[in-house]
């Protein structure tokens, strides 16, 4: 049982101090009499806590109202002003959430098998975020407790001694985690826009928000088109509503950057005295909003252009998702639409490594305590359908923005070479 006060100034007068419990219990099951003699069950644990955590991670003063000071040219002359330079919010409070664990850990044939099982709910109130106001306000945006966040999942540790000789041993690890995140509640229940993203009740963060492209107009569409004030090769919008027209109340959830699941698989090879390490990394179920398209396919007569614009809609190349090339001064349609979202799941060669490990004896005669020799190669293949640099890039301004990408820097694949001695 643990339990801790904590204090910040960042918060208003009247919610500065929040109070954080914790408690956990666990039963070895193993070390009962009834399993004690067991030659299967080699370790049973079972365990369940619950816990409390703040989060202040905000800049300081944003419960406070703010100036801002600088000079202007005014009749000709520099005159000093002071300006509202942020609003206040009094009410700001801690970010809390609650953690209930429940958990699993067995080893079977002298722990050659050991496997751990952890089901868990996170729930996030009070929200922290910079969160937008009507500009009428006559500021944009304020600091405040927006709502509640769930996360839910399991997660699995798998570990296990294959082969164990004297010549040869195979270890291998296994590990996944499957998280659902959902906005329980917003304060004041209305969405909240935050670039490329939306909050939403009912909805993960990180929520996609945008037009669904449908590829473009074709020639025996022209009428339709011009409905909409396009022309055939333009790219083609739902309209949800069916109002005639293409505007923000066109705009759906079309995916989000949370994935499902993701993990690690790695293994381990022992021939003699010599390691090889084969490390996999992998994810699943999420998208990223490839920015780089807005400037590298949809401009494309003002800018340099991916080689996919050669497949851009003409009067014999009409079944295409690219819009026709024309002079900039005839407009283009760039938004963040469905067209943009591109499958973000990989799986990742993250580290491939062979080691020497020189014998016991050769070492003492050199006074050491271990010597190893070892080579490794970090990120050295990738599997995916993102056709960016990086499946895992994330790099958008807004407080959720995780899965967008806007020319990233590629992931170095990087090699190593060392020596490993303990004196």
């Amino acid at each position: 049982l643990t339990g801790r006060a904590d204090g910040s100034s960042k918060f208003g007068p009247e919610n500065q101090f929040a109070f954080f419990p914790s408690a956990a219990l666990a039963w070895r099951v193993s070390e009962e009499d009834f399993l004690s003699q067991s030659e299967t069950i080699s370790n049973l644990k079972l365990r369940a806590s619950y816990g409390a955590t703040g989060n202040s991670e905000i800049v300081a003063y944003r419960a406070l109202a703010g100036l801002e000071s600088g000079t202007v040219i005014f009749g000709g002359d520099r005159a000093p002003f002071t300006i509202p330079q942020r609003m206040a919010n009094p009410d700001l409070r801690w970010e809390k959430t609650d953690q209930v664990d429940v958990g699993l850990e067995l080893g079977l044939f002298n722990n050659r098998i050991g496997l751990e099982v952890d089901l868990y709910r996170k729930l996030t109130h009070d929200m922290l975020l910079n969160a937008p106001v009507p500009s009428t306000s006559g500021f944009t945006t304020v600091y405040r407790n927006v709502g509640s966040m769930e996360n839910k999942g399991i997660e699995v540790n798998l570990n296990t001694i294959n082969v164990n000789t004297e010549i040869f041993g195979w270890d291998s690890n296994f590990n996944i985690s499957i998280n659902k995140n959902e906005v329980v509640a917003l304060s004041g229940g209305s969405d909240i826009f935050l670039g490329s993203t939306l909050i939403r009740v009912g909805e993960p963060v990180s929520t996609f928000f945008g037009y669904i492209d449908e590829g473009t107009w074709n020639t025996d569409e022209a009428d339709q088109a011009a409905i909409y004030d396009r022309l055939p090769g333009d790219i083609k919008y739902r309209d949800l509503n069916d109002d005639g027209a293409i505007n923000s109340d066109d705009r759906a959830i079309i995916g989000k950057g949370i994935p499902d699941g993701f993990g690690t698989l790695s293994n381990t090879f022992r021939y003699g005295n010599l390691e090889l390490l084969v490390d996999l990394q992998f994810q699943y179920g999420n998208s990223i909003m490839y920015r780089d398209e807005h400037s590298a396919e949809d401009r494309q007569t003002i800018a340099n252009s991916f080689k996919t614009v050669l497949d851009a809609w003409t009067p014999d190349n009409q079944d295409t998702d690219i819009a026709q090339i024309r002079p900039i001064a005839a407009g283009y349609d760039t938004n963040n639409d469905s067209g943009k979202l591109k499958d973000a799941s990989f799986l990742r060669g993250r580290n491939l490594m062979l080691s020497y490990v020189f014998k016991p004896e050769f070492v003492e005669r050199l006074h050491l305590n271990r010597l190893r020799l070892y080579t490794s190669v970090q990120n050295f293949f990738v599997v995916t359908k993102f056709p960016g640099y990086d499946p895992e890039t994330s790099n958008g301004g807004g407080a959720f923005d995780q899965g967008y990408s806007l020319y990233d820097y590629p992931r170095p694949r990087t090699f190593v070479l060392g020596l490993n001695v303990g004196l």
